[in-house]
Order: structure tokens, then C-alpha cells, then sequence
């Protein structure tokens, strides 16, 4: 397998996450799931979404990360804000983002710690996220030509 057909495939893996990321959503603005339901699609949709701009190895042991590009201010910061998720809440359980103190009182003679945390971090609403992945999508289809020709020999 050429370099070019690596990217290639990683580039169309890109776009099936993102799209599947994208049926996930527009399926749950449209359907009516318990809450247990509801938030482990949403959070499904989330990690779908990341999986193209974190690092994929390649048969050619080269890494491969789809890189965003140019967008409104609005779409980068929100784009930072589900990486930032994806990291340390949905795949790791990093101490951090809940801001974590333990303190030790006494009940009834007998020491007990309690945790106090910051409460669990906001997700963005669906349709916003929804909207977000078109636009990147929106701009994503316009290079499959390039992607093609690279691995065609020709336009």
C-alpha cells in the first residue's frame, strides 16, 4: 500500500465517522429515548466525532490525524470543547476536569472523607453540534477530488 493510498482510506474513515457522527445526532433530535439511552448515543456521537483528529496509525507506521480547517470562530471553539471531552471526560476519566478535593469529618466519632467536586461538564446541544459537523463536512466533500487523484495517477 502507497502513502497515498494510506491517506486515502484514513481520509474516507474521516468522513464515515463524521457521518455517522452526524446520523446519531439528527436521530436523537428526532426520537424520544430514555436518559440513559439518550446521553450514552450522545456521548457515542462525541467520541465518533473525535476519532478523525486524534492520531491513527497506518500500515506504513505513519500517524495520521485529520487537521481542521479554516472556520468561524464559533465552529474552532466548539471543535476545542469536544476534543477537550473526548480526552477527559469520554475516554479517560482525567481528575482534573472535576476539580476533585477530599475532606475528612467526623460522624458520630468516626472519620469519614468526603469528595466535593465542581458538577459534571456541559455538554453542547445537540443541533449545535449537529450544525458543526455539516459545515466541516460541507468542506470535507470538496477534497475527495484531490484525495482521488492522488491515489488515480489522474483527475
Amino acid at each position: 500500500m502507497t502513502s497515498d493510498d494510506e491517506a486515502y482510506i484514513h481520509f474516507q474513515e474521516c468522513l464515515t465517522s463524521l457521518n455517522r457522527s452526524w446520523a446519531i445526532l439528527e436521530k436523537l433530535e428526532s426520537t424520544d429515548l430514555d436518559a440513559t439511552l439518550r446521553s450514552a448515543s450522545y456521548r457515542m456521537a462525541l467520541i465518533e466525532y473525535a476519532k478523525p483528529f486524534k492520531e491513527s496509525r497506518g500500515a506504513n507506521r505513519r500517524r495520521h490525524a485529520l487537521s481542521l480547517p479554516q472556520m468561524s470562530q464559533d465552529d474552532t471553539k466548539l471543535h476545542a470543547r469536544l476534543i477537550t471531552l473526548r480526552d477527559q471526560v469520554l475516554a479517560h476519566s482525567d481528575l482534573t476536569a472535576s476539580d476533585s478535593t477530599v475532606y475528612v469529618g467526623n460522624v458520630d466519632g468516626q472519620q469519614l472523607p468526603l469528595i466535593v467536586s465542581n458538577t459534571a461538564p456541559q455538554f453542547p446541544k445537540f443541533g449545535e453540534v449537529r450544525q458543526h459537523i455539516e459545515n466541516l463536512l460541507d468542506f470535507l466533500y470538496k477534497q475527495i477530488p484531490m484525495y482521488q487523484e492522488k491515489v488515480t495517477g489522474g483527475p
